[in-house]
């Protein structure tokens, strides 16, 4: 997308007063009905060291099942293991590394061809002797290890996000055809404690990180409003940026910032979403104003345009892909604004 159309875009949704509409339960249950393909999650949480960090790693925990939640991904195909299990209660088991093992084994015994797993680590990282680890309770599991495991998911869609210190050499270790892997660090050598995980969450749980503006947030769209605000809150801190994100999904064993449309990665993450089945552009809040659903529909319409487009997106010059995306997206700016004034907001 070019320089000037993100401006545009955001500056947009700051002057209309975007927000995003809660759908009631009925529109949920019609989008989990619907024919699709199914997310998987096993969620992570491995040691906090002291309370501080533990308090922040299941606050995020938190987050992150709300928005699974939301997404409509049903409940037992959300596997959470936690430090500190009895304190939780989604968290089915302590994250012990026979506890890993056994969730990704009973992922791929469920799962179909070309589900989409994702894999979200929360915690501390280490890295000696050219080997990172994620610090789990009891014996850690090493990249080489957890490339094992991985293998049992080589016929689905793999997200793994590893947002620990450290977690930089997870990307080569895992990279592969079919999977998108995230890490909150470039190398094993930024070890201190990082925030990525607390901003890649958040993105899921908004709509500040929605860019395109079609309802959705990818983990690409994630990925990029996390890094983006971790570069922010360590400026605005006035502290030294002591980690940066990588994300791979070419399968090259090389992570990038991916944060334009020319970097290498990007383009698999850009088309990831938690939602279950069929996309969540199909469904229509449920409302008894016979105007506003007619608004609803209509603002439907222009997010599956935008998908539609983004689909042929390798079919078109970037010039003409570029002035098609940002003609449709004012569009659903000003219908947003339309819903917006209808459901008694303001201008």
């Amino acid at each position: 997308m070019p320089r000037a159309v993100l401006p545009l875009l955001l500056g947009l949704g700051s002057l209309l007063g975007l927000a995003p509409v809660q759908a009631q339960a009925q529109a949920q249950e019609q989008a989990q009905a619907q024919a699709g393909e199914s997310t998987y999650v096993l969620m992570i949480g491995g040691i906090s060291g002291e309370a501080t960090y533990r308090e922040r790693f299941e606050a995020w925990a938190d987050r992150f099942l709300s928005a699974a939640d939301a997404a409509g991904i049903p409940r037992d195909r959300v596997i959470y293991l936690a430090e500190h299990p009895a304190s939780h209660p989604r968290a089915r088991d302590q994250s012990r590394r026979e506890n890993v093992q056994n969730a990704i084994a009973e992922i791929a015994s469920k799962a179909q061809v070309g589900d989409r797993v994702l894999i979200l680590l929360f915690g501390h990282g280490s890295y000696s002797e050219g080997e990172a680890r994620f610090n789990l309770p009891g014996p850690d599991l090493t990249t080489t290890e957890w490339s094992l495991e991985l293998e049992r998911l080589a016929e689905q869609r793999v997200i793994f996000a590893n947002t620990a210190s450290a977690s930089g050499p997870f990307v080569e270790a895992l990279s592969a055809p079919g999977r998108t892997v995230v890490a909150a660090t470039k190398t094993g050598l930024e070890r201190n404690a990082t925030i990525f995980g607390e901003h890649f969450v958040e993105a899921f749980s908004g709509d500040g990180a929605d860019l395109d503006k079609n309802g959705r947030v990818s983990i690409l769209e994630a990925f990029r409003y996390a890094r983006l605000e971790v570069s922010r809150v360590y400026q605005q801190d006035g502290r030294l940026l002591t980690e940066h994100a990588i994300l791979d999904d070419n399968g090259d064993g090389e992570g990038s910032d991916a944060l334009t449309d020319e970097a290498p990665d990007g383009q698999v993450a850009g088309s990831l979403y938690l939602e279950n089945g069929a996309p969540s552009t199909a469904v229509i809040p449920q409302t008894q104003d016979p105007e506003l659903r007619r608004l609803y529909e209509e603002r439907a319409a222009i997010r599956l345009r935008v998908d539609d487009l983004r689909s042929r997106k390798s079919e078109l010059s970037a010039d003409a892909y570029d002035r098609a995306l940002e003609d449709i997206l004012v569009e659903l700016a000003l219908k947003n604004r339309e819903v917006r004034m209808r459901e008694g907001g303001t201008e």
